[in-house]
């Protein structure tokens, strides 16, 4: 095997000279590489960076921040499926994957977290709605133009050496709502599957008056009956990361021809009409096989092979016999791994008459199995009963959700970074209270079913459900931005409105699950990764953010528009008011690539150190 001064420019092995003055250059590069360094901290290598130009290019190699993402056990973001760790092109993301994960880790447990980096996006129309894939390698957004005439699904790209920006776009006819984002195949093929819904007037269009404009929430009443959509589209990830390459200038001649060649990057692959409300539109992967879910109110639950084109209703049985129309589906969350779904749903009935009275119930129920187009269906829809059930404690509540985990990173040649096995975060429930107004949070831990000829399995059930915290925000009303270990919440002054005020941005600890998360496998004193151990757990379950003044005055005066989240890396996204930007909060610090890095790179490609090729290439390094 070829040493490692074979694959380093010939500019930086020429700074490595048996005849140098200074003893320590004299030792071969793969000395420091495979034999000094991983001894260091990372803060070693950091030090070492400071010293001269050589040490600056070698603490660089990408092997270095790989063998630190290996041993590290603090956690770190997930890999997109299409990530090659032994690719030269995302060479650049180790070391940016070490760093987040490590300030993450420690700025959300302080008890005064903070905003670490800011960027903004040209988003060049109104943001509606977000979503930002694992990782935040991608952001999603549903955006109209300034006339609110046209509607679009536009895919952005994050992290990018030559900056953040639009990639690809698609028109929706209406406006997409209920937004939703994830990594999935589709037929074989890696990709990002996009679903939405959309809302058209049942008779055709109406003269002067626009569905898009009315609220998203189930208290419509227009003049003329809708008819709902619900849409799954799919981008390749060949196709995209062919355009977010490091290597190529966006707007170059080599990006417009591998922008042609390629297929277009929204494919549809799935339309559902219905003429009753969607709502709780959820992706998962059964059996390695895309799929969507969704609820059409009030008490019908639909499975879609994305595939296949298969779809599996489930009809819950009317709770006490009570009209259907009493029956509310609030959300739903899917459990792939063993089968079953999640339901929370709420059910109003008389106690005396006038008095209504209001149960809400979470169940679980075995998601049908597909009955292919083959094969005569029955007549009728299949009513079905839990097996299941927990009753929410007696309050009066305005909106729920479910986390939905995050899922351990496995791709062509991931390392084990993650483990793919292992107990499984909790689930969290977080409640929206009316009175008094506030969040209540729940959190249901997974069952250990020990197998005595097979591996330890996992699996949810209700007989685990413990109350964490009641956090009261009156007269302001909390919103949560859910996640499996962290997770955001802020309030705005009325939520009735499109546009609230952003009152509080606030970092949340659940009681019992942060503990656990604090706790971290010993470390090969021989192979390190920092000086520092962990920071002590805060004992604040709630801390504010200091927002930037120029993002509080846009949202004081103009409102939010659409907010998102990802937990793996610790980012929120914000689009104020009507504003044709998108805000980026970090709550790590990520090393951007050095411009004198990149003179590196460039020279690598020029001219390596291969047999043969013995001729230095003169460089200078500011």
């Amino acid at each position: 095997m070829p040493s490692l001064a074979a694959y380093l420019p010939n500019f930086l092995i020429s700074r490595s000279k048996p005849s140098s003055f200074c003893f320590i250059q004299r030792l071969p590069l793969d000395i420091f590489v495979d034999h000094i360094f991983i001894h260091l901290t990372i803060e070693d290598i950091i030090c070492l960076r400071r010293v001269d130009r050589t040490l600056f290019l070698l603490t660089h190699e990408p092997v270095i921040w790989k063998r630190f993402l290996e041993r590290m056990r603090t956690p770190i973001p997930p890999l997109r499926p299409t990530f090659r760790y032994s690719l030269q092109a995302t060479d650049f993301e180790a070391e940016q994957l070490v760093s987040r994960g490590i300030s993450l880790d420690d700025n959300w447990r302080r008890d005064e977290p903070r905003v670490k980096m800011r960027q903004v996006i040209d988003a060049h129309h109104r943001v509606l709605d977000m979503k930002l894939l694992p990782g935040g390698k991608f952001l999603i957004a549903s955006v109209r133009d300034l006339s609110s005439h046209r509607y679009y699904i536009t895919l952005f790209s994050l992290d990018h050496p030559q900056g953040n920006r639009a990639v690809a776009r698609v028109p929706t006819i209406s406006k997409a709502y209920d937004l939703q984002a994830k990594y999935m195949k589709y037929k074989g093929a890696h990709g990002i599957m996009v679903a939405y819904t959309r809302r058209t007037f049942k008779n055709g269009e109406q003269c002067g008056i626009d569905p898009s404009h009315y609220s998203d929430t189930d208290a419509v009443d227009p003049p003329f009956p809708f008819l709902y959509e619900s849409v799954c589209l799919h981008v390749p990830l060949d196709a995209l990361e062919a355009l977010v390459d490091p290597r190529i200038r966006p707007g170059s001649e080599e990006y417009f021809n591998i922008a042609v060649a390629k297929q277009r990057p929204f494919l549809q692959v799935s339309l559902f009409e219905s003429e009753t409300r969607i709502t709780s539109l959820t992706l998962f992967e059964l059996n390695e096989k895309a799929h969507v879910a969704f609820v059409q109110q009030p008490r019908r639950v639909n499975f879609i092979d994305l595939a296949s084109g298969v779809v599996s209703p489930m009809l819950i049985h009317n709770h006490n016999n009570l009209p259907e129309e009493a029956h509310q589906i609030r959300t739903i969350r899917v459990l792939p791994d063993q089968n079953d779904v999640v339901v929370i749903r709420s059910v109003v009935s008389e106690e005396t008459p006038g008095h209504p009275l209001v149960e809400h119930l979470t169940e679980m129920f075995h998601i049908p199995a597909a009955i292919p187009h083959d094969v005569e269906k029955p007549r009728g829809d299949l009513i079905v009963q839990p097996f299941e059930r927990w009753p929410v404690d007696p309050r009066n509540y305005s909106s729920f959700h479910i986390s939905d985990p995050v899922i351990a990173s496995i791709g062509l040649d991931h390392p084990n970074l993650q483990s793919a096995s292992g107990v499984p975060p909790p689930l969290g429930l977080f409640f929206g209270t009316v009175d008094p107004v506030g969040m209540v949070h729940y959190l249901i831990w997974p069952k250990i079913e020990e197998q005595p000829d097979g591996p330890t399995r996992y699996h949810f059930n209700l007989e685990f459900v413990v109350p964490q915290t009641v956090h009261v925000s009156a007269p302001w009303t909390t919103n949560v931005l859910s996640g499996g270990s962290r997770a955001l919440m802020y309030t705005v002054d009325d939520d009735r409105k499109d546009m609230p005020r952003l009152l509080t941005l606030r970092r949340y600890l659940s009681p019992q699950l942060q503990p656990l998360w604090s706790l971290r496998g010993t470390e090969d004193p021989t192979e390190p990764v920092s000086r520092r151990d962990r920071p002590a757990l805060s004992k604040r379950y709630y801390s504010s953010f200091t927002l930037p003044r120029y993002m509080r005055e846009k949202l004081h005066e103009h409102g939010l528009a659409a907010i998102t989240w990802d937990e793996t890396i610790g980012r929120v996204c914000i689009a104020c008011g009507n504003e044709l930007r998108i805000h980026i909060l970090d709550f790590a610090n990520a090393v951007t690539p050095d411009s004198r890095f990149k003179q590196w790179q460039l020279t690598q490609q020029i001219k390596l150190n291969v047999p043969g090729r013995n001729t230095e290439v003169p460089m200078d390094i500011d």
